[in-house]
Parts: C-alpha cells; sequence; structure tokens
C-alpha cells in the first residue's frame, strides 16, 4: 500500500497540473476571443464607412452619366445647328457670287 499512497500524490499532481495548464488555456482562449472581437468590431465599421462611400460613389457616378448623356445631346444639337448654318451660308455665298458673276465685271460698277 505504500506504493500506491506514493502513486497517489502523483497522480493528484498530474491531474492539477492538467487543472492548471487547463485553466491557462481557457484564459488565453478568453483573451484571444476578445481580441478577435474588437478586430471583428473594427472590420464591422470600416466596413461601414466603406458601404457608405461606395454608395456615394455610385450616386456621383449616376449624375456623371447624367450629366454626359445631357451634355452628349446638346452638343448633338449644337453640331447639327453647325451643319444647318453652314448650309445656310454656303446657299447664301453661291447666290452672292452667283449675282456678282450676272453682273459681269468684278463688282466695281464705276469705273
Amino acid at each position: 500500500m505504500s506504493e500506491a499512497s506514493d502513486q497517489q500524490p502523483s497522480r493528484l499532481d498530474r491531474i492539477e497540473q492538467i487543472l492548471l495548464l487547463t485553466t491557462t488555456a481557457l484564459g488565453d482562449i478568453a483573451r484571444q476571443q476578445q481580441v478577435n472581437t474588437n478586430a471583428i468590431a473594427q472590420v464591422t465599421a470600416r466596413l461601414d464607412q466603406l458601404t457608405l462611400k461606395v454608395d456615394n460613389l455610385t450616386e456621383s457616378v449616376g449624375s456623371l452619366n447624367e450629366d454626359v448623356v445631357l451634355l452628349t445631346d446638346y452638343l448633338t444639337q449644337v453640331i447639327q445647328n453647325a451643319e444647318t448654318d453652314r448650309e445656310t451660308f454656303q446657299a447664301e455665298i453661291r447666290r452672292i457670287w452667283e449675282y456678282l458673276l450676272q453682273r459681269g465685271g468684278n463688282g466695281r460698277a464705276g469705273e
């Protein structure tokens, strides 16, 4: 029995050592879990900020697209007006040229 009683404290010591290691490990895990929870909260907050920025950028791009469409329409109208004006000016120049050709000479009638 003396051998058994010698082993008893040894077994008890091992159990206490395992309990101490388990408690330490659980404490480490709890601390790491808190660090992870804080990191997740920071990432979530940053993601919310980025989501707002993306929403704002999307709205800005939509507005720019509308502006581009309006500008394109305006420039198309300006080009059409310029083409119409050019045709009108060419017709007027042609009419003046034909008038001058019909009058004869260089247009200086008094000389």
